[in-house]
């Protein structure tokens, strides 16, 4: 299982990472790809916590930090043909990585 999830993690990195050098190529990318781009460091801080809570698991076999690896792993943004679609798609993918990074904070801040 921890393969499998791992493997979910790495492709969800090399997706955006994939995505965000696509939207680089463009001197004017349409505005949905902008969004994201400008937007994008919120899916890697994600991922970065999934890895990390990922690698304590394995370390303590805790349920509590796999629990905490599918919290922090972000959704996979498909893109449309409809802009708007895509900006309300992106919207709610990022409002959940800032209540979920928030909350997190919080945590950090009264442990």
């Amino acid at each position: 299982m921890n393969n499998i999830i791992k493997d979910t993690i790495e492709y969800l990195r090399d997706y955006y990472l994939d995505w965000n050098d696509y939207i680089e190529r463009f001197s004017f990318p349409r505005m949905d790809y902008y969004f994201l781009l400008i937007n994008i460091s919120s899916f890697y801080k994600m991922i970065d916590k999934s890895f990390y809570y990922l690698d304590k698991y394995n370390e303590n076999n805790d349920f509590l930090y796999l629990v905490y690896v599918l919290i922090f792993m972000p959704k996979k943004i498909t893109f449309t043909n409809n802009i708007y679609n895509n900006f309300k798609i992106i919207r709610e993918s990022l409002n959940y990585n800032s209540l979920v990074l928030e909350k997190y904070k919080e945590y950090q801040e009264t442990n």
